[in-house]
């Protein structure tokens, strides 16, 4: 039996800019990591970067589906793991979003990484709702939204 992470919220934004401003290298920037190779595209391979704690994934980009899915491959727990970023149209300006993070095996250090992952993704949210909502990067407290 394997162990996987799950985290889902609500956010008070339509779809459309949801979407984009997970996929866009400029959008993500504001608020998720410092920089980003590339957009993320079906088949392309991106490499994200957190200077802040001098950290660096690189993230292979199996499917995009637009303002619907979003997945991908990466290692930012030492472990290979398929992340899948969902999103659905609850309203006109509510979009509900899902992210699966899988698999880790169920063992102590399995746990842990779940957890930090969790908490990982979480935090990746409440980040893009902020700068959805006011333009604030809470990474850097910073205000860049145009």
């Amino acid at each position: 039996m394997s162990l996987l992470v799950e985290v889902k919220s609500n956010i008070k934004r339509n779809i459309k800019e949801v979407f984009k401003a997970i996929i866009d290298k400029e959008e993500i920037a504001k608020y998720f990591v410092t920089s980003s190779s590339s957009n993320l595209i079906e088949g392309a391979l991106v490499t994200w970067n957190w200077e802040d704690v001098c950290a660096e994934h690189i993230v292979e980009v199996v499917e995009i589906r637009e303002n619907e899915r979003i997945v991908f491959m990466w290692s930012a727990n030492q472990v290979r793991t398929k992340v899948k970023i969902l999103l659905e149209e609850l309203s006109q300006n509510q979009t509900s979003i899902k992210i699966e993070e899988k698999q880790y095996e169920k063992t102590d250090e399995g746990i842990t990484k779940v957890m930090q992952q969790t908490q990982g993704w979480t935090d990746f949210i409440c980040s893009l709702k902020a700068y959805l909502y006011t333009g604030i990067n809470l990474r850097t407290g910073v205000v860049n939204r145009n």
